[in-house]
């Protein structure tokens, strides 16, 4: 049959693009490790040719991506992707998020972002180019391979966007797709999830995906160390690619932290979801890989655990794009993606990257082990505590995120946690006060050996400070548990000490950028621990209707069209509603007494969009304060809507929580930023 309408050109041109990348890629890999190998008597030829087929590879990747961009803002909806994704209503900002909404897209981003850092690294890193490029062009054999679409030997190869919507109805009697003007009957797409129409979302996952192509440099670098035999120095130039990593990585969490509390309806940033705690887990121990490279870089001490975090976290990296992507989550995660047939190609390249950090550090362990035994007075010697803290803590969260994956493995039947939340601030609160504690014992050591007394007197300051400091929050009932309180003290122990050390220089050499991160994440820990054990929902019901059940009744508070009630300081008033497309906006007013007048002091206007498929998401919306955020959003509506329901909740201090977030980002930026100059500033001296 001819079907009339279609657009195929860019089908073809798209589906030849992804072949020409992939084949690029493969080649380019060869060529690279080929020219290591002849490193006796390289042939410079061979490293021109394989640059070559490198840029070739990145230059199909971007025409892919150009090609479907194309297709979504042309609204092509005969392509299944187009279809399932977009539709014609959504403003610009959110159809440029329709590219990454399905696994393919998301793929292409990830691909992409690889495929550029591989360019910087072929201007950039000199005599490792050939055995990092070929770790890079390796990786880039994987991801694109997951768009390819083919099937051989009924073995389905990567998923390919430029499918055709009528392909995958094939073989379906009584479709629209028998008749071959079927264009005439698809007036839209199916749409972007309406919790994904978000500003957050159209930043959070090309930032995110650039942190975790930046995971996959020191990976090479450290793979490449073992083929150079050039074990300590790989450091220096993998240094900054750490420091990419985790600037972007965290930052990416960040926001998605920020979408979490715009968008979804639990009051917070963080509900410990499996898919969350998967890219949480990376930075955690990237974080233990850059400390033990600074250790072993300053004392040779700690190389085989430098060598084995580097390699790990892009292991982790691959390991949460399986957990996502595979399915395996479908049922304990609202993120994950449906399995589309690519997980055992997804546990290939796994396992293929896992391989070799295996048979590596395996073959080479004798090489790196360092039986030097460290002072226990000394800084590194903390920082190596304080990363095996950090590692520990990372074990927990990826071990208890991975039960579905035990369970399908060995046939098990082991109940995840059905508290998130409760379950993993139990675990890694000791953690973190760990972390805490040993931040603020480090700033005062310098590195190599210090005399205990000196190191003892310059704690008493910032100890006798954090004690002083902690009681005006018990007196104030802001903490009040002893375990809280406990975490509260070493906190403040931390925060000081890196402010005394910031100041007054309390422990050298310096790095500035280090103090400002730790100043950040101690700074992010305090307003984590006083803003959600002091949060509180507001909304108890006081109307005279009942809500079904006690526990319903005393988180939310039902409300009549101009009725007045009162809640937690304020009268709140439902005032009207207003619908634009699928959205509907809810007014409630806030009202204090003042004066012995009701005057109002600011309105809300949480919302429910109703999507004609994919049912009703409801949006919360927030009024910040300095010191305090309410929180609000729909429970139930009305069926005319004369009467709402609404959840509030109060978030006090929940600012100096992102004022830490953003602070650690500055810090690990500076560092970056830094570390690029220094290392700039080397290479023209050698010169």
């Amino acid at each position: 049959m001819s079907f009339t309408g279609e657009h195929l050109i860019y089908g073809v041109l798209g589906k030849s693009f992804i072949w020409l990348s992939f084949t690029a890629s493969l080649i380019a890999s060869l060529l690279f490790l080929f020219h290591f190998s002849r490193k006796e008597n390289p042939f410079k030829l061979v490293l021109g040719i394989a640059r070559s087929f490198y840029i070739f590879h990145v230059i199909s990747l971007l025409a892919v991506i150009i090609v479907l961009y194309v297709l979504i803002f042309k609204h092509y909806y005969e392509y299944s992707y187009v279809w399932q994704y977009s539709s014609s209503g959504l403003p610009v900002k959110y159809i440029i998020s329709c590219f990454w909404a399905g696994q393919e897209g998301s793929f292409l981003v990830w691909g992409i972002s690889q495929a550029v850092l591989g360019l910087f690294l072929i201007r950039r890193s000199g005599e490792w180019e050939s055995p990092v490029m070929g770790i890079v062009s390796l990786s880039q054999v994987f991801v694109t391979s997951m768009i390819l679409g083919v099937s051989i030997f009924g073995n389905k190869i990567g998923s390919n966007p430029f499918i055709l919507l009528r392909d995958t109805y094939a073989g379906q009697p009584n479709t629209i797709f028998d008749h071959p003007d079927y264009l005439q009957y698809i007036t839209d797409g199916n749409g972007l999830n309406p919790l994904l129409e978000n500003i957050w979302m159209t930043i959070h996952p090309p930032i995110l995906f650039i942190g975790y192509a930046l995971a996959l440099i020191p990976f090479a670098y450290s793979v490449a160390a073992f083929m150079k035999k050039d074990y300590l120095g790989w450091i220096r130039p993998a240094m900054p690619w750490v420091l990419l990593s985790l600037t972007f990585l965290g930052a990416g969490i960040l926001l998605g932290g920020a979408w979490a509390y715009v968008s979804l309806t639990f009051g917070g940033f963080w509900a410990w979801d499996p898919v969350e705690n998967s890219s949480l887990v990376p930075w955690l121990t990237l974080v233990a890989t850059l400390h033990f490279m600074i250790i072993a870089r300053k004392q040779h001490f700690g190389l085989l655990s430098a060598f084995i975090f580097s390699l790990i976290s892009y292991i982790l990296v691959l390991y949460a794009t399986f957990l996502t992507r595979s399915g395996v989550l479908s049922e304990t995660s609202a993120h994950s993606f449906g399995d589309n047939g690519l997980t055992a190609q997804l546990l290939v390249y796994l396992l293929v990257f896992l391989a070799i950090m295996l048979v590596l550090v395996i073959w080479n362990i004798r090489k790196i082990l360092d039986h030097r035994k460290d002072e226990m007075i000394s800084r590194e010697f903390w920082m190596f505590i304080g990363s095996l803290i950090v590692a520990l803590a990372a074990f927990q969260v990826i071990f208890t995120t991975s039960l579905p994956v035990f369970n399908k493995l060995f046939g098990t039947h082991i109940a995840p946690p059905t508290d998130n939340v409760g379950f993993y601030n139990r675990w890694q609160m000791p953690y973190a006060l760990l972390v805490a504690a040993f931040i603020g014992f480090s700033q005062v050591l310098n590195y190599s050996a210090n005399k205990g007394r000196e190191a003892l007197k310059k704690m008493i300051l910032p100890a006798v400070i954090a004690l002083l400091s902690a009681i005006p929050f018990v007196i104030s009932g802001i903490v009040t548990q002893f375990g809280l309180l406990l975490f509260l003290y070493f906190i403040l122990f931390g925060l000081f000490s890196t402010l005394l050390n910031l100041v007054f220089r309390t422990s050298f050499p310096r790095n500035t950028g280090g103090m400002i991160t730790h100043l950040g994440f101690i700074v992010f820990l305090l307003g984590t621990l006083i803003t959600f054990s002091n949060s509180r929902v507001i909304s108890t019901n006081t109307s005279r209707y009942d809500l079904g059940n006690e526990r319903t009744n005393t988180e939310n508070l039902m409300l009549v069209k101009s009725d007045t009630l009162y809640m937690a300081g304020f009268y709140v008033t439902y005032v009207n509603n207003s619908r634009v497309g699928n959205i509907t906006s809810y007014r409630v007013d806030f009202l204090r007494m003042k004066e012995g007048k009701m005057k109002k002091e600011f309105s809300l206007f949480p919302s429910v969009n109703v999507h004609p498929k994919m049912g009703a998401v409801y949006n919360p919306e927030t009024r910040h304060y300095p010191m305090m955020d309410y929180y609000t959003y729909i429970a139930q509506v009305g069926e005319k809507p004369d009467y709402i329901v609404i959840k509030a909740i109060m978030n006090p201090f929940i600012n100096i929580l992102w004022a830490g977030a953003l602070l650690m980002v500055f810090g690990l930026s500076y560092s970056t930023v830094r570390k690029i100059r220094l290392r700039k500033r080397s290479s023209e001296i050698a010169k």
